[in-house]
C-alpha cells in the first residue's frame, strides 16, 4: 500500500447503534443484552475469545444473522430486518473469498458490474480502489499469483469500490505471518483514517485491536464486559476477565480494610499488604501489570511508595526487550518484566530477590 494515498471520495460517515440485543442458537443464548453505540467515522473492534459471540455480532451488523430481540440501526435507519443486500455495508472474510479464475481487477469490479453500475464507472471506481491499496501494476494478475497480504488487500479493493456505509472486518489478519500482520494492520488503520469510513473489526487478538482501534468491546460468553478505548481498557478493567485479556496481569486474591484512614489491601495468605489509593472495602483483588515492579537483590533498600516483597526466582523468559522473571512469593507466583539492554547479566532461576511494587499503579477489583 503506498504511504500517499490518493484523494478519494468525500463520504458522510454513519453510525452503528445495536440496542437490546438478544440472540440464541435453539436453546443456547449467544448474544447477551448487547448495546452499544459505535460512532460515525470510528474505528470500533470487538475483542474476545474463540466462541464468544463475537463474529455473531459482527453477522448481525451485516444481516447474515437475526436477533430474537432488539434492534440495529445504521445512520437513522433501523435495519433489522433487512437483507445483507440492502444494507450497503462492506465485509471482508477471514479467508478473502476471492474468485480464483478472475483477475484482480475482475475481482474488485464484481460487485459493482452486480449493481449495473455504468462500464466507464466501474473502470474509473476500481482503478482508484486498486491505487488506493497499492495493486494498479497487479491488476491483470490472479489471486493465486499475489502473496497474502496482496490477496488481503484485493478483498478490501473489492469491498471499499462499492462505497458501503460501514466497512466490517472478520478477523482478516488470521491467515498472515506475524510480520506481515503488524505491516497490515497498519496499512488497514491508514485506509480507514483515508476513507473516513465507520470500521467495525472482530479479532481475538488483544494486541491488533489496540493498535488499529479508537474504542474496544471486549466480549465474553455472549456479553460487552467493557468499552473504552485501549488505554482505558488496560488502565481501569471493570473485571477480572477484562484485566487477564487486555495483555498480562498479575492478579492477587485478599480483603482491603480501613487503617489508619486509609483502604490497605492484605492478601488471603497474609504475605503481601498494599496501601490503595480507592476507598473501597471487601473482599476482591489487586491487579497490576508485570512492568509495574522491579526486581532487585535480596538486601535491596525499600523504594517509596513501592511495596517491597521476598521471593526466589522461579523461571525466566528472554523476550528481546524485557526479561520476564517468575517470581515465587509464598503460594504466589508474580511476573516481573524488566527493561534488557544488550551484554545485560541477568538473574539465574532459584536466586533470592526482593521486587518493588508501584503502590500507584495497583487496580482493586470487588468480587
Amino acid at each position: 500500500m503506498k504511504n500517499s494515498l490518493p484523494e478519494t471520495r468525500d463520504t458522510s460517515a454513519v453510525g452503528v447503534s445495536l440496542e437490546g440485543i438478544n440472540l440464541s442458537f435453539g436453546k443456547t443464548q449467544v448474544l447477551k443484552g448487547i448495546d452499544l453505540q459505535i460512532e460515525p467515522g470510528e474505528f470500533f473492534a470487538f475483542l474476545g475469545p474463540s466462541g464468544c459471540g463475537k463474529t455473531t455480532l459482527l453477522r448481525l451488523v451485516a444481516g447474515f444473522e437475526s436477533a430474537q430481540e432488539g434492534h440495529v440501526i445504521i445512520g437513522n435507519q433501523e435495519v433489522s430486518r433487512l437483507p445483507p443486500w440492502k444494507r450497503n455495508l462492506g465485509m471482508v472474510f477471514q479467508n478473502y473469498a476471492l474468485w480464483p479464475h478472475m483477475t484482480v481487477r475482475k475481482n474488485v469490479a464484481f460487485g459493482l458490474e452486480e449493481r449495473r453500475v455504468p462500464r466507464s464507472e466501474i473502470k474509473k471506481r476500481v482503478d482508484q480502489a486498486l491505487e488506493l491499496v497499492g495493486l494498479l501494476d497487479l491488476a491483470d494478475r490472479r489471486p493465486s499469483q499475489l502473496s497474502g497480504g496482496q490477496q488481503q488487500r484485493v478483498a478490501l479493493a473489492r469491498t471499499i469500490v462499492i462505497e458501503p456505509k460501514v466497512l466490517l472486518l472478520d478477523e482478516p489478519l488470521s491467515n498472515l505471518d506475524a510480520k506481515l500482520r503488524v505491516q497490515m494492520r497498519r496499512e488497514l488503520r491508514q485506509l480507514q483514517r483515508k476513507l473516513s469510513v465507520t470500521t467495525i473489526f472482530v479479532t481475538h487478538d488483544q494486541e491488533e485491536a489496540n493498535t488499529t482501534a479508537d474504542r474496544i468491546a471486549v466480549i465474553n460468553d455472549g456479553i460487552v464486559q467493557q468499552i473504552g478505548t485501549p488505554m482505558e481498557l488496560y488502565d481501569r478493567p471493570a473485571n477480572l476477565f477484562v484485566a487477564n485479556f487486555l495483555g498480562v496481569a498479575n492478579v492477587v486474591e485478599g480483603t482491603v480494610k480501613r487503617e489508619e484512614g486509609k483502604a490497605v489491601f492484605h492478601s488471603s495468605d497474609g504475605l503481601m499488604t498494599v496501601p490503595l489509593a480507592s476507598g473501597y472495602q471487601g473482599s476482591g483483588s489487586i491487579v497490576f501489570r508485570p512492568q509495574n515492579l522491579t526486581i532487585h537483590p535480596r538486601d535491596f533498600k525499600l523504594l517509596p511508595g513501592t511495596t517491597q516483597l521476598a521471593g526466589t526466582v522461579e523461571h525466566k523468559e528472554f523476550l528481546g526487550g524485557v526479561v520476564r522473571y517468575r517470581v515465587a512469593v509464598g503460594r504466589h507466583y508474580i511476573l516481573v518484566d524488566a527493561p534488557y539492554q544488550r551484554g545485560e547479566v541477568t538473574l539465574s532461576e532459584g536466586v533470592q530477590v526482593k521486587i518493588c511494587l508501584n503502590n500507584d499503579q495497583v487496580v482493586f477489583l470487588k468480587s
